[in-house]
């Protein structure tokens, strides 16, 4: 599945919805979150209309200035968890693959306002400590002035204070294709500003689940920032009925090796949505997956060595 983030500074005119409409139209996303869209109460479905998407939450402006907006298609199942004027948090499915939590995040514009949204960012963390986390946004902030073209230098004591809410939450920076700069002041200007202000981070959990993530950085469309893109695709042994899923064996040597006995206690302290039964069977299929990665990287497959060495 596809998911789009987008700081489209303002919606409310026909140019700027013609951009959102080409943007749409060029990369076909399952999910689209807009940042800064400036618009009142009571236009969600309207947009969902234009777009072709069946299901939408918003948050309308204040005065003039915020609002945001989250769209997705059918094949995907949204449980909203929270929301206000800075996010959508939410577990995330899509089709038949497996559940994750979902954050579309957008930090304050003013500096003096951005540490409430470092601590909103925090206790999303502890919704759902042991589930695949993927967050994406316009955070307003620089991990480093290696981000940064133009204009004044960072301060080192508030850029610390990202990369401390990010090693809190557990969650890291993706790598990504493009330009650089996802932000520019002044772009007709020879020496205007530029600015990696928007990010998709992932927690460490995400990899036993799906696959890497690449963050791509696109066109302006007519704003000041550059839409990202980013293609959630679940390992191929997430899938059910996959035919290639290779049959659970349990080795004997673990029980020697306390790494295994630790995997399985973190496997089963999981607590996702759903019955009892669920949960259950849920976490047996993880346990199981998360054995066998283990056991692969730490001692290869051993089934293939039995066959070479008959």
């Amino acid at each position: 599945m596809k998911i789009i983030s987008w700081n489209a500074r303002g919606l409310g005119n026909p140019s700027a919805f013609r951009q959102l409409r080409l943007l749409v139209q060029q990369q076909t996303p399952h999910v689209l979150f807009l940042m800064e869209t400036k618009l009142a109460c009571n236009v969600v479905s309207r947009f969902r209309q234009s777009l072709k998407f069946n299901n939408g939450l918003k948050v309308p402006r204040v005065g003039l200035s915020g609002g945001l907006m989250l769209l997705w298609k059918d094949n995907v199942d949204v449980t909203l968890l929270n929301f206000n004027a800075n996010l959508f948090d939410c577990y995330m499915k899509c089709d038949t693959g497996p559940t994750w939590h979902f954050s579309a995040f957008y930090g304050a514009p003013e500096t003096q306002n951005r540490i409430h949204t470092w601590t909103l960012l925090e206790r999303c963390k502890d919704v759902a400590p042991l589930m695949p986390w993927l967050v994406i946004g316009d955070f307003n902030e620089i991990l480093s002035n290696q981000n940064k073209l133009g204009g004044a230098l960072r301060s080192e004591a508030q850029m610390d204070k990202f990369r401390n809410v990010l090693d809190s939450c557990y969650l890291y920076e993706q790598p990504y294709e493009g330009d650089p700069y996802t932000w520019i002041k002044g772009r007709l200007n020879t020496n205007a500003t530029k600015e990696r202000l928007d990010w998709c981070f992932v927690n460490d959990q995400w990899q036993q689940s799906f696959k890497q993530i690449t963050t791509h950085h696109l066109d302006y469309f007519k704003s000041d920032h550059r839409a990202l893109s980013v293609i959630v695709l679940p390992l191929e042994d997430q899938l059910p009925n996959n035919p290639r899923r290779s049959q659970f064996r349990f080795e004997k040597l673990w029980l020697s090796d306390p790494a295994a006995a630790a995997i399985i206690q973190k496997e089963w302290k999981k607590n996702l949505p759903g019955t009892s039964v669920e949960n259950f069977c849920s976490n047996i299929t993880s346990c199981a997956n998360s054995l066998q990665l283990w056991h692969t990287h730490k001692y290869g497959n051993m089934k293939k060595k039995d066959q070479r060495s008959s």
